[in-house]
Formats: C-alpha cells, structure tokens, sequence
C-alpha cells in the first residue's frame, strides 16, 4: 500500500486553494491552445487540486482527462494513455480507438480539441519522460505544429521538483518556452489548518505545524482526536507505518546517489547552520559544502536565510541555512539522528528524547514563524510604531534575535523574543532581549523597539513593566480558530 492509498480521516479534502483555482479558471478562459505547468513536492496535493477543478465544473462547460504516469515500459503507458483519451469519446468511438504510436496519440488529443476545448491533464510527467526516450523532443513537435486554432489546454504535472524545471525553465532543452503558465503548489496556509485539524485547540495546532507543515496528505492522516506526542509516535516511529520513511523516499526522488546530502541535511537539522559549520559537522571540505548546499537550494530542500538587520540582503559571507520544510526539519532533527532507536523499535526512549526537546522545538520553528508572520500582519495595517521594509530574523558574531522588523527610512528597528512552554514570561526575557538589542553596532543610535510572544501570557510584573515601556505584548498561538 503506498501513501497516497493510506487511509485518512473524515476532512475537508480541499482546503486554502481558491488562489490557485482562479488561476486555472483563467488558464481555461483564455482562447487557443494553453500549456500550464503544476509542480511542487510530493503530497502538496495537486493532484487533488487538477481533478477537484476538473470535477467541480459542469460537464457542459469543460471535457477532458486527467492520467497519471507511472514507471513502466512505453507500451504499457500508451494504452493506459489511449484509455484516458478515450474516455472523452463516445463509448462506440473509444472502443476502436488504439493508437500505435505516441505521435499518433497526441495528435488525436490536438484533434479532440480541434472545435471545442479539452482540457488534458498530465501527472507525474517525469516519470514518463523517463520510461519513453525522446518523448519531451516529440511534444514540443507536435505541438509546435498542431497549437495554430487548437483549444487544448493542456497541464503537465510533477513532483520531482529538479526535472520539472529543468524541462521546462532551462534554455536548450526542448519544452523550454512552450508553457503558457506555470504553478508552483506550496504548503497551506499555517492559518488553515484549523479546517483539518477541527477537534484540535490553537496550541496542538501550532505543534502539529512545527511536525509537519502545511502539506494536506499529511494533515489529512493526523488524528486530530489524539494528541500531538501520540500521534507522533504511531505515525511517524512505528514500524507499521509509511511516515517512518518517507523523508528519505523523497530525498531518493530528487537525488540519486543522496549519501553525501544526507549528512548535510542532518548537519542542519532543527536549527540555522553557517557552511563553516556545516563543514566541521560533516567533516567535508568547505568548497564542498558550498556545491552541496547550491543543490539543495535548487531543490527547494534548504532555503539559505539573511539577517534582516544587514545592510546589503544580498551578501552571503552571513549567510546561514536551514531546511526549508517543517516535516523534513523534524526527521532530521529527532529521526534521523537516532537510527539505533528507529531500527530496534525503542519507541519509547525515542518519544523521551523527543518530549524531552519538544517545546523548545516547536518554539524555535512553528511559533517563531506564526510570530514573524504576525509582525508582517500588524505592520500592514500601520499596528507597529513604524512601517517595516523586512521582516525576519537578526544576528551578529555576539547575540540572535528571534524576531526582528526594522525600516531603515525611519531608522526604527524592533526586537521580538518567543517562549513556547507553560510558564508566564517573566520581566527577565525582556532585560535579555534589550541586552541583546545593544549587540547590534550598526543599530546604535537607531530607535528600538520591543515584543515579546508567549504561548501562556506573562506575570503581572512584566505587564506592568510592558505597559510602562510601549512594549508589545502577544500572548497564545497566534492561529486563528
């Protein structure tokens, strides 16, 4: 049984995704022949997201097909091809319809759409690039020749991020250019998950994002009935299920030979690393490190992080680097490491090293995030003592900052700390925070300014102290429910 086969629980299936399909309303709309890319990774859902569309409209307005490749030889994929072409025929045409070639195939889809629109959906296109040999040269032919006053509109999707854009994005390969639009599916929104998570309160929610993000096939299989830590344990470390290694199983997809990237990944783990370090963990050479990380980035996998406090965003000599997506921060922040545990099913020393570091965790990934997030929001409706021009974190060689916004017209800057546990912050967070704001040299004569988050509220010493001093105070979760 594969993933997508896994049983999930009674939810909204299709959730956050209005944006998108307007786009593909649109995409639909325009005359003549369309060719639209969709990618982004494994489990994003946009395979839900093309046949939802396809599904939700009345079959007067829109025809087509929607057909998944596999890996397989390419008579096998021709004929699976041939019957999702022909469902969009009369029964007594598509029982003779058989195609010899894929030539001849694609071009009776040109052909279906000759005087009246037909949408033609692709999935997991790479796979069948891989399994029939020069199929990419042999597309663009055909379509080159066949889109003068056709109405196809064709989408072709994928998940293995590198060759979808390689194909498609890259100069001399022969797709390059043909695509009339294209559609990078990211995670949901932090803000929604609340529609698959509904049993859940905002402080599970919050931890459950920290697990693992906003990718739906995920939320859709997390018991929202059980709690967080009993869920990461039966979804994530026993033995009978598929989460135990589908980290891995994606990184296989993207990388072939991933030895070498595995120990950088886990190198990162949970935190932000500098390639210096990256180099003394792994015991690679620093020229190495840097063409690992170049590849990494490029598949989206680690996402190289600025200090929002430096004065030129483009330099890198700062540079740090974390991996990009929550699920994959935690396996190489908790699994990963311990293949010990994992192998000889010692699930509960694993959850106790894991519950032992769990709050911190969420802290310094879920909650900082929702945190930086909120600051974004205050800042667009004119909440925060300045309008910001960047909003992230800040560091120096001698202290880190959680939360950071500054505007540099203004020469304002503010400072935010996070706690993700359950005592009150206390007045002592804020003297920290204000100790840290003065390591800041180019800062010096800047005006500061101060907030403070926390999941469980402050003692009435440092809200008398807030009150006093204009400091921001943000307590709870900060999703909406």
């Amino acid at each position: 049984m594969s993933l997508e086969e896994y049983p999930t629980l009674d939810r909204p299936v299709f959730v956050n995704r209005q944006e998108e399909i307007g786009l593909l309303d649109a995409f639909r709309r325009k005359a003549g022949a369309q060719f639209m890319v969709v990618y982004g990774r494994r489990r994003i859902g946009k395979t839900a997201l093309i046949t939802h569309w396809m599904s939700g409209r009345p079959r007067t307005k829109i025809r087509g097909f929607y057909w998944v490749a596999h890996r397989s030889t390419p008579e096998i994929l021709l004929r699976s091809f041939s019957e999702a072409l022909a469902s969009c025929l009369e029964a007594e045409i598509a029982a003779r319809l058989s195609f010899a070639t894929w030539e001849d195939a694609f071009k009776q889809m040109f052909a279906l759409a000759k005087t009246e629109a037909l949408v033609a959906g692709i999935d997991e296109f790479p796979y069948l690039l891989e399994s029939v040999p020069g199929l990419a040269s042999l597309l663009q032919k055909i379509w080159d020749g066949h889109k003068q006053g056709s109405q196809l509109k064709l989408i072709l999707c994928g998940s293995q991020y590198h060759m979808m854009h390689e194909q498609f994005f890259t100069p001399k390969q022969p797709l390059y250019g043909r695509a009339t639009a294209s559609l990078l599916l990211d995670e949901v929104s932090p803000t929604h998950l609340s529609q698959f998570l509904p049993h859940y309160s905002a402080p599970q929610i919050v931890e459950t994002y920290s697990v693992l993000g906003g990718v739906p096939k995920y939320l859709e299989m997390w018991d929202d009935r059980s709690p967080v830590l009993t869920n990461i344990r039966e979804l994530l470390l026993s033995p009978a299920t598929l989460f135990r290694h589908e980290a891995l199983f994606l990184i296989h997809d993207e990388i072939a030979e991933p030895r070498t990237y595995l120990g950088l990944l886990e190198a990162i783990g949970g935190g932000l690393r500098t390639p210096v370090t990256i180099a003394k963990i792994t015991g690679l050479p620093i020229t190495h490190v840097g063409k690992y990380l170049h590849h990494l980035l490029a598949l989206k996998l680690v996402r190289r992080v600025q200090s929002a406090e430096a004065p030129n965003v483009a330099q890198t000599r700062l540079s740090r680097y974390e991996i990009r997506d929550p699920f994959m921060r935690f396996h190489f922040e908790f699994i990963h490491p311990h293949p010990d545990l994992v192998e000889r099913n010692r699930m509960t020393e694993h959850m106790e090293k894991i519950t032992s570091r769990f709050d911190a965790y969420v802290g310094k990934t879920g909650y900082e995030e929702l945190a930086r997030r909120h600051l974004e929001s205050l800042g667009l409706v004119g909440k925060l003592p300045f309008k910001p021009d960047a909003v992230g974190r800040a560091w120096t060689p001698r202290a880190e900052v959680d939360v950071f916004a500054i505007s540099r017209k203004s020469q304002a800057a503010l400072f935010g700390e996070c706690r993700w546990n359950s005592r009150k912050m206390d007045v002592s967070v804020l003297t920290e925070l204000q100790t840290k704001a003065e390591s800041f040299p180019r800062l010096k004569k800047w005006k500061k300014h101060f907030a403070l988050f926390s999941k469980s509220g402050f003692t009435a010493e440092l809200t008398r102290v807030a009150k006093k001093e204009r400091i921001l105070l943000c307590e709870g979760p900060l999703v909406s429910m």
